[in-house]
């Protein structure tokens, strides 16, 4: 995968660089207007401030520990860790 600036007009886009060792592929493509406005589907793409709630879903142990018997245990205080 790899991201390139391009410019659109007139019904045509045209990359301002090429793209490295590709022949052929498929673009998927986020559209920011002059006005600096965009539609709600790209708004879902930008950056947020990290939790550690998404980072023990994105390590993968969110299946692993994220069940009944846990939903209800408090641990932070459990380990005695103050809230920020």
């Amino acid at each position: 995968m790899q991201a390139v600036k391009a410019h659109y007009k007139q019904g045509k886009v045209q990359l301002l660089e090429p793209l490295q060792g590709v022949d052929e592929a498929e673009l998927f493509v986020i559209v920011l207007d002059k006005n600096n406005t965009t539609s709600q589907m790209a708004q879902s793409f930008t950056k947020t401030e990290p939790s550690s709630e998404q980072g023990f879903k994105a390590i993968g142990l969110n299946g692993f520990f994220n069940t009944n018997e846990d939903n209800n245990i408090d641990w932070e205080e459990v380990f005695d860790v103050k809230t920020r």
